[in-house]
């Protein structure tokens, strides 16, 4: 048994304010609420987590964590320490957006991570109420590490009062999301089979997370780094080094989690919450006590500068802050290791070059994104593989080393400006396109850097090693792209003429234009034009009413109500009076039909003694009673009936879109937007 499981800690019971709002959901809310508000807020959990990792590591980034008196003096082991801290809070954020994605994914839902970023810093966070802790509005910065950034650190992580009611909107701590999502969970409405949505396989597994790896590590005091000593003896590394993550900090068997019932979504939003804010009023993330809360892990540092408050007011009494410590670093000693990067940067605001070098790095972030929602994509025996190839690579081989070189790069040209701040990164929402189409698009920024400037010395030296790595990452467009439309078998209407694609310009002098197959008056006036007989033309040869100048219609079939050009000329069913919809084919004027022409069979009348009937029937049974009499009179030699349209068999109920679409490679447009017209809906 592990560590992880022997330290399991159970889903503590749930507040009185928890109980509270559980029993009004049970009271009040329907089913289809509780289901609907729980992935809503599911999602935006994801946003708020997805917020705070941009912010955490622009800060890890400008600290250097391995100063040249590193690691014997304090200032260069208080900053390793600083990186370590922030790095393994920036993990932990990682984790928690894992797991909110787990349980919204095993309800059935693709978690959305690309371009769901704030756009711009500084910000506030999703949900988040206008003010923060100090009764300031809100507003989180890009910013390097200082006092100042700290604070702004502990008002994301800023612990939730005993008493805090749960808040699906306007809250003031993280803590209260989450108590309203497991008060969602806890209602009778959601049942363990809630969970079975998304294959419990498919979600992110535990193989894919560690609570420490070489960056969240930083020693608690010197070793000989000139000449290192083998990890098993003392002087080593190994026998300095502190690791502010545990194993056992989580609820259920592992930290990351997969998701199948109400318990293991229970024990994924309490480890969410106990690790930010601290379990309780404790300063710790677990009952165990074994590792400080993301809370306390800032305000400890935060305690070892100068300026730090344990008495500040606007920090909680519980728990406890700590006392200064008995060495502050100042701010000007802190300028020895804390790179000089611009307060929320854009990189429209950098020099030509470095600015596109930082949209590259913000899209190759933004491709992380997309690389991570496609992890519940991927093949299960597959997942693994895949995020080393794609997570794995991409932080730490490509995008740590992308932004590590930038800060040895001056954002303007000449080093020897005043003022002048290192070139830092943006994690800006570029958009890469599509998620089929980013990876190309990012590629494609790549190349174009590569062409303008991989002569510079500032960026030949080393960025742009790393960025042509970039191209060499999994492409994974095709699990995005739209899937193939099903078509139809069109065999069977293999002989009959194609759809032409446009009703005919001119027609002879006493040639009379109609809505749809089957309703011509006279032989040769079908649209193909080589029917035999009056009510067997193959389709509509009615044009559209030009509203610029009505004397000329236009050379196209018209798409809705009012924009047939003539009398007889209006098709029938998406809008217009019952009585319109009535007597398709057969309207007093133009610009009084009811509907596109021409007409297709899969079309239904939505009003009228026709409601839910086929259009093209009632239309070839006005033909039959209004107009075949008129034209038997003009044409005695005419049957009593009209005859059968062309391929009886197969248009019985009019012209098909299979033929029009699938077999004649047209398109066909019909107002409307429910979807049920059969044809494309106009724009």
């Amino acid at each position: 048994m592990t560590d992880s499981h022997k330290h399991s800690d159970p889903v503590r019971p749930l507040s009185p304010a928890e109980i509270k709002l559980v029993e009004h959901i049970d009271r009040s809310w329907t089913r289809e609420r509780a289901l609907a508000e729980l992935k809503e807020h599911l999602q935006i959990a994801i946003e708020v987590e997805l917020a705070t990792i941009p912010i955490y590591l622009y800060t890890y980034y400008s600290i250097d964590r391995t100063p040249a008196s590193f690691p014997d003096s304090a200032l260069s082991r208080f900053a390793d320490q600083a990186g370590a801290v922030i790095m393994s809070v920036a993990v932990e954020e990682m984790l928690h957006m894992s797991l909110s994605s787990n349980v919204l994914f095993s309800l059935g839902v693709q978690p959305q991570l690309y371009l769901r970023s704030p756009a711009p810093y500084p910000t506030n966070l999703p949900g988040h109420q206008k003010l923060g802790p100090d009764a300031r509005p809100l507003a989180l910065p890009l910013a390097p590490f200082s006092l100042q950034q700290l604070w702004q650190f502990l008002e994301i992580e800023y612990p939730a009062a005993s008493d805090a009611p749960p808040q699906g909107g306007a809250w003031t701590t993280i803590g209260q999301i989450y108590s309203y999502v497991r008060c969602i969970i806890s209602c009778r409405h959601i049942t363990d089979a809630d969970f079975h949505q998304g294959a419990r396989l498919r979600q992110i597994q535990s193989t894919n997370y560690s609570p420490n790896n070489i960056d969240t590590v930083f020693p608690g005091g010197s070793f000989d780094k000139t000449c290192p000593v083998p990890a098993p003896v003392a002087g080593s590394a190994a026998t300095v080094a502190v690791y502010p993550s545990r194993g056992d900090s989580h609820a259920g068997r592992a930290q990351l989690i997969t998701i199948d019932s109400r318990e293991t979504a229970l024990q994924a939003i309490q480890t969410i919450d106990a690790q930010g804010e601290g379990f309780g009023t404790s300063k710790f993330d677990d009952p165990s006590k074994q590792e400080e809360s993301h809370y306390y892990k800032f305000l400890s540092l935060q305690s070892q500068l100068a300026g730090y408050d344990a008495q500040h007011e606007h920090l909680p009494k519980h728990p406890k802050p700590p006392a200064p410590a008995a060495r502050q670093f100042t701010p000007e000693e802190l300028a020895q290791v804390v790179f000089d990067f611009p307060d929320n940067p854009v990189a429209s605001a950098y020099p030509a070059g470095r600015r596109e070098l930082a949209n590259v790095v913000s899209g190759l972030y933004q491709y992380m994104l997309i690389l991570t929602e496609t992890i519940f994509l991927q093949e299960p025996a597959r997942q693994k593989l895949y995020f080393n190839q794609a997570l794995h690579r991409s932080m730490i081989w490509i995008l740590d080393k992308v932004i590590r070189t930038m800060r040895g790069v001056f954002l303007q040209q000449s080093s020897s400006v005043t003022g002048n701040p290192r070139l830092a990164p943006t994690f800006e929402n570029l958009d890469l396109g599509p998620r089929d189409q980013a990876f190309a698009t990012l590629v494609t920024m790549c190349s174009e850097l590569d062409a303008r400037y991989g002569n510079e010395p500032w960026y030949s030296q080393d960025l742009k090693y790393y960025v042509d790595m970039v191209p060499s990452l999994p492409d994974v467009s095709a699990f995005w792209a739209a899937p193939a439309q099903p078509g139809c078998d069109v065999s069977k209407y293999t002989g009959v003429p194609k759809f032409p694609a446009s009703p005919p310009a001119t027609v002879g002098d006493n040639e009379v234009r109609h809505a749809c197959m089957g309703l011509n008056h006279c032989a040769g006036q079908g649209r193909t034009r080589d029917n035999a007989c009056a009510g067997q033309g193959y389709c509509s040869t009615a044009l559209e009413y030009n509203y610029a100048q009505p004397a000329s219609p236009t050379v196209s079939d018209h798409t809705c109500h009012v924009k047939n050009a003539c009398a007889g000329q209006g098709g029938c069913g998406l809008y217009g009076t019952g009585e319109e919809q009535n007597d398709p084919g057969h309207n007093q004027c133009a610009t009084l039909g009811s509907c596109a022409t021409p007409i297709n069979a899969e079309r239904f009348s939505t009003d009228g003694p026709n409601r839910g009937k086929g259009v093209w029937l009632r239309a070839r049974e006005v033909f039959t009673q209004k107009t075949w009499p008129s034209l038997r009179h003009q044409q005695p030699k005419l049957p009593a009936q009209p005859p059968a349209v062309p391929h009886a068999q197969l248009f019985q109920y009019g012209p098909t879109i299979e033929w029009i679409q699938d077999y004649s490679g047209e398109g066909m447009t019909a107002c409307g937007s429910s979807g049920m017209s059969g044809a494309g809906s106009c724009a």
